[in-house]
């Protein structure tokens, strides 16, 4: 874990020893600073604390926030340790339960917000808005988030397909093309599954841009395939009994992402939302067999 890295290293310059200082005493201050900020706040060069994130294993400074953020998740509430794979005590009562996966949601949300980049989040919404086609994909848990996002893209007008990573995608014939602008969307938790290395592997080839939604702690290469990769903070382990911080996580954060996309084109958005609820009305009597009501397309007619 990074916290025990930092704090466990015995060699350290008198820079370095200023950065821990600081980490420990402001664990939660540090994730939104920016590595300016915070080379001020410590009091050295924005040098010393890129090579310290460098000896911890980390890319830089914001790789080592995102580490940071992700070791914060396992956070002590009420002096009670609350692991985020076991989140619950034995014998929890419904309202020890209820307070527990609030705090859990409260505190992922809070992390995701820290850690947002709103450059890479601005990318991944402009290149999503002028899309023409939309392929979004996701396996497992990471469907249940792309098919929440399709829908959302469907109800405002964009041309999106969904497909589970299952076989099918390999059969697609995905060909770029001039006329038409695509883009895709690929969600997936750990970005180690074959079916994942064999969607990246056609995206390439057809020469198709896509974003990355992951929650992995090193999604090489894929992170450096994507055109844009949004990635979250979770300390999650594959034992999890439930993926209860990344999913919280990844739903807001694609809620951002489509909020972007809704704002880049806002009034043709508005109306093709209004044109979605309409279209449901009209057709809601197909849903009411048996009753006596006419067909809305019958009332136009007359």
């Amino acid at each position: 874990m990074i916290l025990e890295q930092l704090f466990g290293k015995k060699k350290l310059t008198d820079s370095e020893k200023q950065i821990t200082d600081f980490i420990e005493s402001n664990p939660r201050i540090v994730i939104n600073l920016t590595l300016e900020e915070f080379s001020e706040k410590c009091y050295v060069s924005q040098a010393s604390v890129i090579r310290l994130c460098k000896k911890l294993g980390t890319r830089g400074f914001a790789d080592f926030k995102i580490r940071l953020a992700s070791a914060l998740n396992d956070f002590v509430l009420h002096n009670q340790h609350i692991h985020v794979d076991v989140p619950i005590a034995p014998d929890s009562d419904s309202r020890a339960i209820a307070e527990t996966f609030y705090n859990l949601s409260s505190q992922a949300l809070q992390t995701t917000f820290s850690n947002l980049d709103y450059n890479l989040l601005g990318r991944a919404a402009r290149m999503l808005a002028r899309a023409d086609v939309i392929h979004i994909y996701g396996r497992g848990e990471s469907l249940i988030l792309a098919e929440d996002f399709h829908y959302k893209m469907i109800r405002i007008g964009k041309q999106s397909t969904l497909e589970s990573p299952n076989g099918f995608q390999e059969a697609r014939c995905l060909r770029s093309s001039d006329k038409i602008r695509q883009a895709a969307l690929l969600i997936s938790h750990y970005c180690n599954s074959r079916q994942v290395h064999y969607l990246v592997d056609e995206l390439m080839s057809s020469r198709i841009p896509f974003i990355l939604v992951t929650a992995a702690e090193n999604p090489w290469p894929y992170d450096n395939l994507a055109a844009v990769t949004l990635r979250i903070a979770s300390s999650e382990s594959r034992f999890k009994m439930g993926s209860f911080v990344s999913r919280t996580a990844m739903f807001y954060l694609l809620d951002c992402l489509y909020g972007q996309i809704f704002s880049l084109d806002y009034e043709q958005n508005k109306n093709n939302l209004t044109l979605f609820s309409q279209r449901k009305i009209e057709r809601s009597y197909f849903y009411h067999s048996g009753d006596q009501h006419s067909s809305p397309l019958d009332a136009r007619s007359r």
